[in-house]
């Protein structure tokens, strides 16, 4: 009872502390929070001026990281592939079929992956940005074409 009621005095006073705190603004003056459309969309284009221009910037890096990356599926693929053809005289014809049109899809994947990042070299900061998100896109369908492959093979 009695913590009940040093409680509920507490938040009383705290509740009228705030009220003074607060205090009534005056009607001309404008508050810190008060935001415009204006001001959210200016900002929001610089921010995305910034972005840009920061992964411009690291364009050498991701390139690097992409082409390292393309050499790892090569070496994986290459695996895969001698894996396969070890065992190709206990596959069934289909078999066969099947995974020769695994090959050939990863290897128009990994040929699309690789024009992207051709694109890439010779990219402006004005388009960069679009060319990095096809070549994003082209890396990870090679990844998925390649984990199917691996997985309908079981390598």
């Amino acid at each position: 009872m009695k913590h009940s009621i040093i409680l509920t005095t507490m938040a009383a006073f705290l509740s009228l502390v705030l009220l003074f705190a607060c205090g009534e603004q005056k009607k001309g003056e404008k508050s810190d929070t008060d935001v415009t459309y204006a001001d959210v969309k200016k900002e929001s284009k610089e921010l995305m001026k910034d972005v840009k221009n920061y992964t411009y910037e690291k364009k050498e890096d991701y390139l690097r990281k992409m082409n390292a990356r393309l050499k790892e599926f090569d070496k994986e693929m290459q695996e895969l592939q001698e894996k396969i053809s070890y065992k190709t005289t206990e596959f069934k014809e289909e078999s066969k079929e099947k995974f020769n049109q695994s090959m050939e899809a990863l290897s128009e994947k990994k040929k699309a992956a690789a024009e992207k990042l051709e694109e890439l070299k010779t990219a402006s900061k004005e388009n960069w940005y679009d060319i990095k998100a096809g070549a994003d896109s082209a890396m990870n369908e090679l990844s998925k074409v390649f984990e199917r492959a691996r997985s309908d093979f079981k390598s």
